[in-house]
């Protein structure tokens, strides 16, 4: 199953933890933009700036982990 494109997004702004700025910087989006992401204060960021983001994760070398692209399994209680 493919991860939606939020789901890549948050992915690699998680791995990339510490590199908002100059990410939100050299893709043209405002700098607290990753950040409300993250924090769930953006639930619908735009597929535009998610491309844009995206896009220029993948330049950097980034791909999804096989992990990170299975769906995430409650734990039972």
């Amino acid at each position: 199953m493919n991860k939606s494109l939020y789901d890549q997004l948050k992915a690699y702004l998680l791995s990339a933890k510490g590199e908002w700025q100059t990410i939100a910087k050299d893709c043209d989006v405002d700098s607290s933009w990753p950040y409300k992401v993250m924090s769930g204060r953006i639930k619908d960021p735009g597929v535009l700036r998610t491309e844009r983001i995206l896009k220029y994760a993948r330049s950097k070398g980034w791909r999804p982990t096989k992990a990170s692209q299975q769906p995430q399994q409650k734990k039972a209680a």
